[in-house]
């Protein structure tokens, strides 16, 4: 990850070099992310006859994470072209309940069946995760300017390049008027345990793309105020069965350099 990032900035300093004879622009910028979404993942077998039944993980509120890269601008007579690289972090809040026989419920939560209760009792869970994702991102935007290059607007793809994901989960599992709370668990989701079949199937890969679109105003010919909108077109995780939908907002201040 560090060759890649260094690789990104070598190619944008040479883009910079390659247009310092036009109309060019470039300097700093940080903000803040913030992060929605829901996922369905579909059933998890954990042995020939028991399974975890399909999970339907709802928004759990915002999610705030942060963002920090350098930006380059060549300005054209009707247009301009913008080449990032970014550091991010976007912070996924998720809950979900489902039903499953007793006897899952308490291996789930690390404990043992008691002897008065059938195994196959009907049982609650309510789970609440948090993912988070790091990841080294490009965006290559195109956009416009108005009011005297005041006023911009921009869009374009985004590559993700992830250095880190993990999800924290706890949960509370219910038994008839039994209620179990797990020990809150912590899974690498870029290098999962593979003998855990609740982290492989949630792998995530290593690069993926979203599309962009976004606003912006400059202040005193040297402050940018951006706000724009991404969403993973090209899938997070590496199982294509898993389904969802997940938006990152980010809101970000940029300094003019030269």
């Amino acid at each position: 990850m560090k060759r890649l990032a260094l690789t990104s900035l070598v190619l944008l300093a040479g883009t910079v070099s390659a247009m310092a004879q036009g109309n060019f622009e470039g300097g700093i910028k940080g903000g803040a992310t913030f992060t929605s979404g829901y996922t369905t993942i579909p059933p998890v077998p954990l042995s020939a006859t028991l399974s975890i039944p399909q999970l339907d993980n709802k928004s759990n509120g915002v999610g705030t994470g942060y963002s920090a890269g350098i930006w380059g601008r060549q300005n054209f007579n009707k247009f301009f072209i913008q080449v990032e690289v970014d550091y991010n972090r976007f912070v996924l809040k998720q809950k979900t309940d489902f039903s499953v026989p007793a006897v899952i419920a308490a291996a789930l939560a690390g404990q043992t069946l008691p002897a008065q209760i059938p195994a196959a009792t009907p049982a609650t869970i309510n789970t609440v995760s948090q993912s988070v994702l790091e990841s080294v991102n490009i965006p290559i935007l195109f956009g416009k300017k108005w009011a005297d290059g005041k006023v911009r607007a921009f869009i374009g793809p985004n590559l993700l390049f992830t250095s880190k994901a993990q999800a924290t989960r706890t949960s509370t599992a219910t038994i008839l008027s039994l209620s179990i709370p797990t020990p809150e668990t912590t899974s690498d989701l870029k290098n999962p345990n593979p003998q855990s079949p609740t982290e492989a199937i949630l792998e995530v890969k290593p690069f993926t793309y979203a599309a962009e679109i976004g606003v912006g105003y400059t202040f005193f010919n040297r402050l940018d105020l951006d706000a724009r909108y991404a969403v993973p077109v090209g899938g997070i995780y590496k199982n294509k069965d898993i389904k969802g939908y997940l938006g990152i907002a980010t809101l970000s201040l940029g300094i003019r350099l030269f």
